[in-house]
């Protein structure tokens, strides 16, 4: 009877597979492809083997149901099952493949077997396939590690190599690695045996080969290895990259640069020898454009070091891609050089546009400003010109602001900058319903211009005049103020010279990785109207990226504004610094509210600012994400500092300081670029106004 069902079971999965194939159209050619149950489904597509317009046969799709079940483990998935689907659609067919994600291998244990001199732990962290900690998780500080990556064990035997290289280890070897899966516990032993070998120094270092015009005695001082000091394969690699753009400054694109070792064993030594072969001097046989939708070619060439008929030179290369990139005119430069013949060179310059302009508007409603109704416009590169222009206007129950503004940083193409602009505004303020003396209107009417000229490739230099009109009106003082020299609410006109120097290395206008921001301001108010003083600004800014070190985007920053006022005759309180916000520094307080006050005889409060202050940030960015690298976390600690040394009847005339720390998303939006703050202020006191949230929108990162 058993033998009967069987044969009855097989009959009908026969005919279940016949009638199947025949649902199939002959020759059925793939339509569609789809993998279901995995976020990471674009990278299996690369490896199935399969395509649209492909033919279908069941090979081909057990061969890709293998592929992908071969892929998960090799990433330390195991137990994957993959179901596939086949549906007939017109004259083809579209197949889905459901996958089943399996269960990832823990590295339970880690041993080294040989290794004397180096521990294990310092090995351990050049490796992918390592024991996990409870913040391996965490980028950067955590390390990764704690999953079994199978298909890196061949790359970690190299990564173990390469650590006893480092350290002057040149006759270590590695064995292959040996990984011992429990697949019941899902964890894995992973077992590393090493021969160390001796430690080599390095006896002598040379440089062979003629190149016209290169200083070998300044290059030697140059180079990271050093004659008895332990050898160090990354020091090679520096002097490696060192001298080919030391030689290709000279105009020898294609040179070759290969170094040959020569070790005592009974010493324990190493001599290095630089072989250069500089072949023939190229020169710029043409700069092409391309990617360039808005922006016009001359506005790009004005910023390439390089032109037909240059020598080659890799400082040039760099700097032109740095300078494009600085522009924020493009969200990505590629400056590469395409060979004609071995004298000659094309430099293909690739950028793709970035979102340099913003329209807005709208009408809104608001508790205390009432109604209100706005408009704007701005452009860093109006019609591909890189003049950059704004237009804003703003219209409340309670205030109202216009401001134009436009700056053209190569007028006539030349080295030469100018830029003006002009602004009118009212506020009315209405802090206290039962105290007038906290009321008051203050309306702002005035403009600017300046000329300015690069000086070299990262200076540049101008020298302007703004004009101010401040009136205070429909406000109540305290009798305090009729013999103080403190005037809260005291209308004035000021007429400035002003003056800056910019120094400016950086490679990105928005997120730069490497380079110094460094500007210097001064200004002048005497030069007519009320106001008399002088008032020094300094902004300064260091990036430095760590990709090449540790394999992450992980950018550090460090920021300092320092300024100083010398009254001069007359300083009102409006143009005196204050603290807090990301703004004027001191993030997790409100901005304008860390500043020396003064307290009437009723025991009112009021802002008299600060003529010196110190702010200090440190930063470190990471990438949130991956793929279009438009938005970013980055935690930062801030400090800063102020006081009042002009006026004599403030609280206190010492500093006054506060710090804060917290994080801050950088998105870089299609409306510019939108900083979303979250700060915890660490030493607040009474008093203190704080802001633990905070939004600003077109500001640089």
């Amino acid at each position: 009877m058993l033998k009967k069902v069987m044969i009855m079971l097989v009959m009908a999965l026969a005919v279940v597979s016949v009638e199947a194939s025949a649902a199939l159209p002959k020759k059925a050619a793939i339509t569609n492809i789809e993998i279901e149950g995995i976020s990471d489904a674009d990278k299996l597509m690369k490896v199935i083997g399969l395509k649209k317009g492909d033919l279908y046969t069941p090979e081909k799709i057990q061969h890709a149901k293998t592929a992908i079940i071969k892929s998960l483990e090799a990433q330390g998935l195991y137990g994957t099952t993959v179901e596939t689907k086949v549906k007939p659609v017109n004259d083809g067919v579209a197949i889905t493949f459901d996958v089943n994600k399996g269960e990832e291998i823990k590295i339970k244990k880690v041993k080294f077997v040989g290794n004397k001199q180096v521990p294990a732990s310092d090995l351990e962290d050049h490796l992918v396939n390592k024991e996990g900690t409870w913040f391996s998780w965490i980028p950067i500080i955590g390390g990764g590690g704690g999953k079994a990556v199978p298909d890196q064990l061949p790359y970690d035997q190299l990564r173990i190599r390469e650590a006893y290289l480092e350290r002057g280890y040149l006759d270590a070897k590695v064995a292959e690695p040996l990984m011992k899966m429990d697949f019941n516990k899902h964890e894995a032993e992973v077992t590393y045996v090493v021969h160390e070998g001796e430690q080599y120094k390095v006896a002598d270092i040379k440089i062979q080969g003629k190149v016209p015009g290169l200083d070998t005695n300044q290059l030697m001082e140059e180079l990271k290895l050093k004659p008895g000091k332990v050898f160090d394969v990354r020091k090679l690699r520096h002097d490696l990259k060192t001298i080919q753009e030391k030689v290709g400054d000279l105009g020898y694109a294609f040179a070759e640069v290969k170094p040959l070792f020569k070790k005592d064993p009974k010493k324990h030594t190493v001599s290095a020898t630089y072989v250069i072969n500089p072949h023939k001097k190229v020169k710029i046989h043409d700069v092409i454009i391309t990617g360039n939708t808005k922006t016009l070619d001359y506005v790009i060439r004005r910023y390439v070091y390089l032109a037909p008929g240059d020598y080659f030179s890799y400082t040039d290369l760099q700097d032109t891609k740095k300078e494009l990139q600085r522009t924020g005119f493009f969200d990505k430069v590629v400056v590469k050089p395409q060979r004609i013949n071995d004298q000659e060179m094309d430099l293909i310059v690739e950028v793709t546009e970035a979102q340099t302009g913003s329209i807005s508007g709208g009408i809104g409603y608001g508790s205390y400003d009432g109604f209100m109704i706005n408009a704007g416009v701005s452009d860093r590169n109006l019609f591909g010109t890189g003049i950059a222009g704004s237009l804003n206007l703003e219209y409340g129950q309670k205030s109202h602001n216009y401001a134009l503004s436009i700056t053209d940083p190569r007028v006539f193409n030349t080295l030469f900058s100018f830029s003006v602009g002009v602004y009118d505004s009212r506020q009315e303020y209405d802090y206290d319903d039962t105290d007038d003396t906290q009321d008051y209107t203050v309306d702002r009417t005035g403009g600017w211009f300046s000329f300015g000229r690069k000086i070299g490739r990262h200076w540049h230099a101008s020298l302007g005049y703004s004009y101010s009109d401040v009136d205070y009106h429909d406000y109540v003082l305290s009798d305090d103020f009729d013999t103080e020299d403190i005037k809260p609410y005291e209308s004035y006109k000021k007429s400035s010279i002003l003056g800056s120097v910019v120094f400016d290395n950086t490679d990105d206008y928005y997120v730069p990785r490497e380079g110094i921001y460094s500007k210097l301001s001064l200004e002048y108010a005497g030069a007519g109207g009320d106001a008399e003083f002088w008032k020094s600004d300094l902004k300064f800014a260091a990036y430095y990226g760590m990709e090449d070190m540790i394999d992450y985007d992980l950018i550090l920053r460090y920021k300092l504004h320092a300024g100083y006022m010398d009254d001069d005759g007359y300083t009102p309180i409006a143009e005196m610094y204050t603290l807090g916000g990301a703004r004027d520094g001191v993030r997790g307080y409100s901005p304008g509210s860390i500043s020396p006050r003064y307290t009437d005889s009723d025991g009112r409060k009021y802002i008299a600012g600060g003529n010196q202050i110190v702010v200090n940030s440190v930063e470190a960015s990471i990438p949130l994400d991956m793929i279009t690298n438009n938005m970013r976390l980055t935690g930062f600690v801030d400090y800063g500092m102020i006081r009042n040394t002009i006026y004599k009847n403030v609280d206190d005339s010492g500093w006054i300081d506060r710090a804060s720390a917290g994080a801050q998303i950088e998105w870089r939006s299609p409306f510019g670029p939108i900083n979303l703050v979250f700060a915890y202020p660490i030493n607040k006191k009474s008093g203190d106004d704080t802001s633990v949230f905070e939004f600003s929108m077109g500001r640089k990162f």
